[in-house]
């Protein structure tokens, strides 16, 4: 199964918590892409800080498609993110205040379920990003990481130009600090800080 945890990458998560959401949160759809969820938790940690940051009548407006596409996984993705339960080490990593927030007790001492008002938040589907067909299209911000180091750099320019399609002008896309973008994007993807994994894409 492919690695993954809540509150991983805090490089990208401040970016998305300091920049990204109270540029987005007015609009009257918040639609997220998160390509490469895995079992969920990075999907659930972008509803987490953004259920931090706005007030419950813009934090309805929040709408996140969680993709991934591992066959051998696919079941078992599935059925976690549905159930959106994880065990005490999984949630490790939470803030402790998130965890009281936002996730409540089972029939398990070791299992915790997140509530409903997260759980509500993200979607998922299988996707093949190779596919370079986007499942949705009209979004605020994507996620997307530790996933295009997989691809050849030719995959990785497609991938972007797909991401780059299914963006709103103005729009977000947030990777890992490994990732470098491409020269082919320099003026498509501005990076919104230097030293930052988060590219925004010209309004015009």
């Amino acid at each position: 199964m492919a690695y993954t945890s809540f509150f991983r990458d805090t490089d990208a998560l401040n970016a998305i918590s300091d920049i990204v959401i109270p540029a987005i949160s007015h609009a009257r759809t918040i639609r997220i892409w998160d390509a490469g969820c895995a079992s969920g938790e990075e999907p659930f940690t972008l509803a987490i800080l953004f259920a931090s940051r706005l007030g419950a009548f813009h934090f309805r407006n929040l709408d996140i498609l969680a993709t991934d596409y591992e066959e051998s996984n696919y079941a078992q993705f599935a059925d976690r993110i549905r159930a959106a339960e994880y065990s005490r080490q999984d949630v490790f990593w939470v803030p402790a205040e998130h965890r009281e927030q936002y996730f409540e007790a089972t029939g398990n001492p070791e299992v915790f379920r997140l509530t409903d008002s997260i759980r509500e938040r993200v979607r998922y589907i299988q996707h093949d990003l190779l596919t370079l067909v986007p499942p949705e299209t009209g979004h605020s911000l994507i996620v997307c990481k530790n996933v295009l180091m997989h691809f050849s750099p030719e995959d990785q320019v497609k991938v972007l130009e797909m991401f780059h399609g299914a963006l709103l002008p103005g729009g977000f896309l947030a990777m890992d600090g490994n990732q470098a973008m491409p020269a082919a994007f320099a003026r498509r993807f501005l990076q919104v800080e230097r030293g930052t994994p988060l590219f925004q894409k010209p309004v015009d």
